[in-house]
């Protein structure tokens, strides 16, 4: 799975309709009905999903859709239909000062329960500002907080990879390195998460070597910490 280094990024909203969104309206609700049923907690709200991407000389160029959260996971679940859509979603590569990364292992209570990756979640129209262009960093840094407690501010903000997988999902990943022990920086999120009624994370775990890398982890996840990590 290839990864790259990203100098600039341009990520526009369209106006365009998702037509496997629209095709499959009563089948995708069904779906969804399922998946609630089994887990009341479950969230369908409004998501962008990325329709076009161009990628040439470190610049990313992207274009957004809004759907429904029940039809990005009914086109997962039924195998991603052929269509040229892609899951594009922003990811915090956050890593402590002595070289390991932060990853978080997903609630029981969650859709994608047990699995274990970076802090993250789907681009929503929220992240969109006035001019149309979709705030991946602000996104990032929301994810960031709600999942660990960890405040983007207190880290040293680095660059961005975009980082394809065999799921038709498009990670843009932003370094965030906090000047804390990998020790320090779990414990700062194992204490929020003790806090908080229902945390998204059942717990995180601090990736230091390749040999951590383990089947939990979407495709996506193993790359960036093949990236990332020694062996």
């Amino acid at each position: 799975m290839p990864v790259y280094p990203i100098l600039s990024l341009d990520l526009q909203l369209t106006s365009d309709p998702w037509d496997f969104a629209r095709t499959e309206r009563a089948r995708i609700d069904a779906h969804w009905a399922g998946l609630a049923a089994a887990k009341p907690g479950l969230w369908n709200g409004e998501v962008l999903m990325c329709s076009e991407v161009t990628l040439a000389d470190g610049s990313l160029s992207a274009r957004f859709i809004r759907t429904d959260y029940a039809s990005l996971v009914a086109w997962r679940d039924w195998g991603w239909q052929a269509t040229q859509s892609l899951n594009c979603f922003g990811s915090a590569a956050v890593t402590s000062e002595d070289g390991a990364l932060l990853f978080g292992r997903m609630a029981s209570h969650t859709l994608n329960a047990g699995r274990v990756y970076p802090p993250g979640g789907s681009l929503e129209p929220t992240d969109v500002m006035a001019d149309g262009r979709v705030d991946v960093r602000g996104s990032i840094a929301r994810e960031l907080a709600e999942e660990t407690g960890l405040d983007v501010k207190e880290a040293e903000e680095g660059g961005f990879l975009a980082i394809f997988d065999d799921r038709r999902r498009l990670a843009l990943a932003q370094n965030l390195r906090f000047p804390l022990s990998s020790a320090e920086l779990a414990q700062r999120v194992r204490d929020y998460l003790a806090r908080e009624d229902k945390p998204e994370l059942a717990g995180v775990e601090m990736i230091a070597r390749r040999s951590q890398i383990c089947a939990d982890m979407p495709g996506f996840a193993q790359e960036l910490a093949r990236h990332m990590l020694p062996e």
